[in-house]
């Protein structure tokens, strides 16, 4: 069965009021998530942070790394959140710079492989001038990515087939797409048709719940996604890799974080 996940914060108090943040005491994340019946955590990289460069503070810190070996024994890291690096303009440049030093840290510390790359909000190119930078800027990270065996993810807000259209452009064969329910549902796509169309172009997939045309997330279950397909659709296409809850969290994360990961067993055991 595919392998579940949890993003990094949703079972951790909320700190400043933000809903998804890398959280202070991030190695107790690993033992809950065990506890509570994850097959791994998805790491996120949070640039959010006063003071605080998760790449440069956490990746490049040889202390860190043993504490990541550590955590990593209780439950694998099976995918990565990119977060807020960008592809063009001065947040390219640093990106490129970053990452240079970024992969070849992460990458014996990572089960899954796959980098999620959000091309999202302030980081999606509107321009063609910013799509061929992104461009660019993406070949020489899955350049470096390729060598060290790693994949890349992105995660977007265009329908199915203008994604297509993006990697033919990109052609690289460690690029695909990480498909995000909730976000396709907001924008009202069609998510089993899609999931359909991208088929083995979705190397990861983001587990939330939304209304159409709204950006509040919801239970699992309780907003607009009909996960029931979108499961089926999977399995039509013989999806192998994993699922991370990005999902809801409340004031009793915890409970929701369970709740959350049962209704994913059930849709997958229906199948």
């Amino acid at each position: 069965m595919n392998p579940v996940s949890i993003m990094q914060g949703r079972l951790s108090p909320s700190e400043n009021n933000r809903f998804q943040f890398f959280p202070h005491d991030w190695m107790a994340e690993f033992a809950q998530a065990k506890t509570l019946g994850f097959d791994g955590v998805c790491w996120f990289l949070d640039r959010d942070i006063p003071d605080f460069e998760p790449v440069r503070d956490i990746w490049a810190d040889e202390i860190r790394l043993k504490h990541i070996d550590e955590a990593i024994k209780i439950l694998p890291i099976r995918g990565i959140d990119t977060g807020r690096y960008g592809f063009f303009g001065e947040d390219g440049r640093q990106t490129l710079e970053t990452f240079s030093l970024f992969l070849p840290a992460l990458a014996p510390h990572l089960t899954g492989q796959t980098l999620s790359v959000p091309l999202l909000e302030d980081k999606m190119p509107r321009t063609t001038a910013e799509r061929q930078e992104v461009i660019f800027n993406l070949n020489e990270v899955a350049n470096l990515a390729t060598s060290l065996n790693l994949r890349l993810a992105l995660e977007t807000e265009w329908s199915a087939e203008a994604a297509l259209g993006f990697l033919s452009e990109l052609d690289r064969s460690n690029v695909g797409i990480c498909y995000d329910i909730g976000n396709a549902t907001s924008y009202g796509f069609d998510c089993p048709t899609e999931i359909r169309t991208l088929g083995a172009k979705i190397f990861d997939v983001h587990l939330k719940d939304r209304k159409v045309g709204e950006s509040q997330s919801q239970l699992l279950g309780t907003g607009d996604a009909d996960f029931p397909a979108c499961f089926a659709a999977f399995k039509e296409i013989d999806y192998k890799g994993g699922f991370t809850l990005q999902a809801w969290r409340g004031e009793n994360y915890l409970e929701d974080a369970k709740t959350q990961l049962t209704f994913v067993r059930k849709c997958l055991s229906s199948l």
